[in-house]
């Protein structure tokens, strides 16, 4: 999908205050964002900055923070739709052996 059709703006969903404005600091270098409580999330909209890669720079930034803050699932919403972004964090640790633990 062509860039001029996406929406400009990206919400993400946390589930503290201080996530996510730890969110917005990392994202506030590139991009507009700010933070919305709604009692039971808080949402951090990022606007999308006019660049064919935007959307994929974006992405990898708010995933590498994911990461670096242990948030293993976060929904995002974008053009109306709903996903789950996965930071990767404890995909790498490794499996108990059922056999040692008896």
């Amino acid at each position: 999908m062509p860039a001029e059709e996406l929406n400009e703006t990206l919400i993400f969903e946390l589930q503290g205050g201080m996530e996510a404005e730890a969110l917005c600091e990392r994202l506030r270098l590139r991009w507009h964002c700010d933070s919305y409580d709604c009692g039971d999330v808080v949402l951090v909209a990022a606007e999308l900055r006019p660049r064919a890669d935007d959307l994929g720079i974006l992405m990898r930034a708010v995933r590498l923070w994911a990461a670096d803050s242990a948030v293993a699932l976060m929904r995002f919403h974008l053009d109306g739709r709903s996903y789950v972004l996965e930071s990767g964090v404890g995909l790498l640790e490794p499996a108990v052996d059922a056999t040692l633990t008896t």
